[in-house]
């Protein structure tokens, strides 16, 4: 029991250290939950970090361009996962919409309930949108670039994290065939999923 507050006293002091001054510059503003009108959690889990895999997801939604779209969204998504599916929160650690904005969805250092037998070990990424047969745009392509860049710098992910899409981990199509390509040539991307 001791040892699990010790590691909340850490978060915590990370937390309250970081402002938006010391942020690496590579970092990109976060839409936080409060902003895009998040429900309160039911739990929270906390993860170690730093977080060695991140699985990337598309949400199967419609895709967004503005704030006020992509906030509607989110809701629907966490109202889903939290009604439907019995989650404590919304699934994913953080999302990113058509707009650019990377969205806070259970954030950095918490337990997400995005993939199944992995959630206690990985960061869950989520693109706003269907990613079947299109690509994110540009935009939303560079935002989790530097988000992914900003987290490896802020010691929330490992300096050699791996990068998969949900398929290789889940019997899933996400995060769709076009966008699971389009991750086969980022860097940290793995072919062989953490047993």
């Amino acid at each position: 029991m001791e040892g699990k507050f010790v590691l909340i006293f850490a978060i915590l002091h990370q937390i309250l250290a970081r402002t938006e001054s010391n942020l690496p510059t590579v970092c990109p503003e976060i839409v936080s939950r409060t902003r895009w009108g998040a429900r309160t959690p039911l739990e929270i889990d906390y993860a170690l970090i730093p977080v060695e895999n991140v699985v990337v997801h598309h949400t199967v939604t419609n895709t967004c361009s503005t704030e006020d779209e992509c906030a509607a969204i989110l809701r629907n998504i966490q109202n889903f996962h939290m009604e439907n599916l019995d989650f404590h929160d919304i699934g994913y650690n953080f999302l990113v919409g058509g707009d650019g904005q990377i969205y806070e969805g259970a954030g950095w250092h918490k337990v997400g309930a995005h993939t199944r037998g992995y959630n206690t070990r990985s960061l869950g990424l989520g693109f706003i949108g269907t990613y079947t047969t299109q690509l994110p745009n540009n935009k939303q392509i560079q935002a989790v670039k530097d988000f992914l860049q900003c987290g490896v710098e802020l010691g929330e992910l490992g300096k050699n994290f791996k990068l998969f899409g949900a398929r290789q981990v889940s019997s899933t199509e996400s995060p769709g065939l076009r966008l699971y390509r389009e991750l086969q040539n980022w860097p940290h991307f793995t072919r062989s999923p953490p047993k």
